[in-house]
């Protein structure tokens, strides 16, 4: 039985886990959206539920990689929602839920987030989708341990590639 591919599903690239940002579709073909940081580049092979996909696609200026899904893939759509400023959010991937997450300011690309010093984001949650509401309104990014902050690609930018 085929698992689900959905935000927060896991995949696995040169034997590492990797967190599935959002699914979405263009002009109807399914896309998996991730993190790009983790990728050599377009063209590297991956592994989601015993599947081998291609980075189709590297957007440099967000730093999100778009992986092809086979027709055939069952997959939850990604329902996006705006950011609210200074309110609380959640980290969410199959390992691991961090529930407190500010939403410290949003730009139109970027999201600053605030976390609790004790419960950071790890370097393998990278990608995972950031949840107000129950919609996803960023994809982490990275983190700084230091000022407990973290970044993520906005929603906005995520819902901008759907109208291409």
């Amino acid at each position: 039985m085929k698992l689900m591919i959905k935000a927060g599903s896991s995949f696995f690239y040169n034997g590492r886990r990797g967190i599935t940002g959002a699914v979405i579709s263009l002009k109807g073909v399914l896309y998996m959206v991730t993190i790009s940081h983790i990728f050599k580049g377009e063209g590297d092979r991956l592994t989601v539920d015993g599947t081998r996909l291609t980075v189709t696609r590297i957007l440099k200026d967000h730093k999100l990689a778009l992986i092809k899904l086979p027709s055939e893939s069952e997959v939850e759509i990604t329902e996006f929602g705006s950011p609210g400023e200074l309110e609380l959010a959640e980290l969410i991937n199959d390992t691991r839920t961090i529930h407190y997450c500010r939403v410290v300011n949003s730009g139109s690309s970027l999201l600053f987030l605030g976390f609790r010093c004790h419960d950071m984001p790890a370097p393998e949650d990278s990608g995972s989708p950031i949840v107000q509401k129950g919609k996803v309104i960023g994809i982490m990014t990275s983190a700084t341990l230091d000022t407990c902050m973290g970044f993520a690609v906005s929603s906005k930018v995520l819902r901008s590639l759907e109208g291409q």
